[in-house]
């Protein structure tokens, strides 16, 4: 009974909602700005191939992503770190001190910090400060316009300025 609930209820998002998602203010511009610093952007999400593509082509970052994991490319998903660890190896492991992450769940925190990466909390996704904080995020910034705005100062600018 419980594939066949999980089956409709994906089935019932994918054609009455996932139509209506649009992205957050500022996502394509914050996204166009690491591009432009030479930022590697890789999506780590437990979403669905298909909706995944779905919320790029709604944020507008379709041309602005190098690689991406999906729920299908791993064995469990967030809090676990299997997809920080699975786009990791897809960026060619890089040294996980060079890896911000950016999410706007504790579930995003919790599983890049057992994966050895730091995260940036976005309050956007309906979660407390005090709950980013304590799943680890080192920042919280109200939304993607919000780190936009504050990009030079934040632990992205901190980073691009210590690797030049």
């Amino acid at each position: 009974m419980g594939d066949k609930l999980d089956q409709y209820r994906g089935e019932l998002f994918k054609r009455e909602y996932l139509p209506q998602v649009r992205g957050f203010p500022g996502v394509r511009e914050l996204f166009q700005r690491l591009h432009r610093d030479g930022v590697r952007i890789a999506l780590a999400s437990s979403a669905k191939e298909d909706e995944l593509a779905a919320y790029k082509r709604a944020a507008g970052i379709e041309d602005l992503v190098e690689t991406e994991t999906a729920s299908e490319d791993v064995e469990h998903t967030k809090p676990a770190p299997d997809v920080f660890q699975a786009a990791l190896e897809k960026l060619g492991n890089p040294d996980p001190r060079s890896v911000l992450v950016v999410g706007d769940s504790p579930y995003d925190g919790e599983a890049a910090a057992r994966a050895g990466l730091r995260t940036i909390g976005l309050l956007s996704g309906g979660f407390t400060e005090q709950e980013l904080r304590k799943a680890g995020c080192i920042a919280i910034y109200r939304d993607p316009a919000d780190l936009l705005a504050h990009y030079d100062q934040s632990p992205i600018g901190q980073r691009l300025r210590q690797a030049a």
